[in-house]
């Protein structure tokens, strides 16, 4: 599978064209709380991230963050992951990601 059928079959659509950048976006939402990013450049690398609304996942759950105000707050990686067009570098990208978030554990010292 190339990388293009790599990001159709993970959801992923283009989301914008930056030409002046060199880039094009494509972005899926595999839940309501969680969207992923690739960015995908011209010298055949791209650009994996993600976000995840943690403010109405919390409230969704009965809980809030911070004094409860309806705020856009997300939560992100330290660090994003950059490779090569490539489906097997995208799956493992996804699956850090993946793994990363299943880590969190709030009872946990």
């Amino acid at each position: 599978m190339d990388f293009q059928e790599a990001l159709s079959r993970y959801g992923f659509i283009p989301a914008q064209e930056r030409p002046s950048r060199g880039s094009e976006t494509y972005v899926a939402r595999p839940t309501g709380f969680l969207t992923y990013s690739v960015h995908v450049y011209e010298d055949g690398t791209a650009l994996f991230t993600w976000e995840f609304a943690i403010t109405d996942y919390l409230q969704e759950h009965g809980m809030q963050l911070g004094s409860g105000e309806a705020l856009n707050v997300y939560l992100y990686p330290v660090e994003d992951d950059r490779g090569p067009q490539d489906a097997d570098w995208l799956t493992h990208a996804i699956e850090k990601a993946e793994t990363q978030l299943r880590s969190v554990d709030l009872t946990a010292a």
